[in-house]
């Protein structure tokens, strides 16, 4: 379990989609652009082109369709903090400050734009700014679940495991639903050795998500944190009839087939392992955990 898994792990989009989903987005753009020169929902043709462009990286092209919306029509909180959103994209963050701070001047209580400049000061590195704008936005709508999550992950991030369970326990007051939360509460617990409170989390997070291949990963890292071998490889998988190419569940399950067999490890059992262990080194060739396992199986059967 990757400490630095502060929330599910993005899928990555197989090549054959990716294609497909390009298409989709010229269809989009296409769409837009032909209401814009009917000049129908003018405004809103350019914001939905905005996030489009956003979503492809086509960073350039959201800027010049949200800097659009200024021409159009008057100045809002929402159109700075898109423009902000951007150019923070862009890691050009003095730019991005500058027009955050533009919907703030615009509406001082806005706890988006509170968060919004939180997070740029965390990528900036300014830890203590940015705890202080997420307390500030959670004082501004404390109803609000978005801003004690981001206060919730940067304390999960330096260790302050009290400070993020308060934020995570408020957030389930509020969403007793939010599986992110749920996830990353699960995951904390793990790390402080709390298994029975980590597999409660975990297990909720798949009644409300059953495919979700990451909590059936966990729950099989629990299971053998406990030594319960047979639960934890049902478990690992779980997860990789749900996405086979999961790193983590693949070198997880061939650590625990080895601690099974290691003491009667023959030559069909180190193949099977091997075969799981470079199967990982063809989806990422820097896997250095998978290295020394494989070296410790290639002593062992040279012995």
């Amino acid at each position: 379990m990757k400490k630095t898994d502060k929330e599910f792990l993005e899928k990555k989009r197989p090549k054959n989609q990716l294609d497909a989903h390009i298409k989709d987005y010229e269809l989009g753009i296409s769409h837009y652009k032909n209401m814009i020169a009917r000049g129908k929902n003018t405004a809103n043709a350019y914001v939905n082109m905005g996030f489009i462009y956003l979503d492809k990286e086509d960073y350039e092209e959201a800027l010049a369709c949200f800097a659009k919306l200024l021409e159009l029509e008057q100045a809002t909180p929402e159109t700075f903090n898109n423009i902000g959103y951007v150019y923070e994209k862009m890691e050009q963050f003095d730019s991005a400050r500058e027009f955050y701070e533009k919907a703030l001047e615009l509406n001082s209580t806005n706890s988006e734009t509170v968060v919004n400049i939180g997070h740029l000061m965390e990528l900036q590195g300014n830890y203590f700014g940015a705890v202080n704008q997420y307390k500030k936005a959670v004082d501004l709508d404390p109803q609000n679940e978005t801003p004690r999550f981001f206060l919730a992950v940067l304390y999960d991030q330096y260790d302050m495991f009290d400070e993020a369970l308060d934020q995570y326990s408020d957030i389930i007051k509020l969403n007793p639903r939010h599986i992110k939360t749920i996830y990353n509460m699960g995951r904390i617990y793990f790390q402080l050795g709390n298994y029975p409170a980590a597999l409660e989390k975990f297990q909720k997070v798949l009644e409300l998500e059953p495919g979700n291949a990451d909590a059936w990963n966990n729950v099989g890292s629990v299971h053998e944190a406990t030594g319960d071998f047979t639960n934890s490889l049902t478990a690992y998988r779980k997860s990789l009839e749900l996405n086979p190419f999961h790193e983590d569940t693949n070198l997880n399950l061939a650590n625990i087939q080895y601690l099974m067999y290691r003491d009667s490890l023959d030559e069909q059992k180190a193949k099977e392992i091997i075969r799981r262990l470079q199967f990982i080194l063809s989806i990422n060739p820097n896997n250095h955990k998978v290295a020394k396992l494989l070296s410790i199986i290639d002593k062992q059967l040279k012995t």
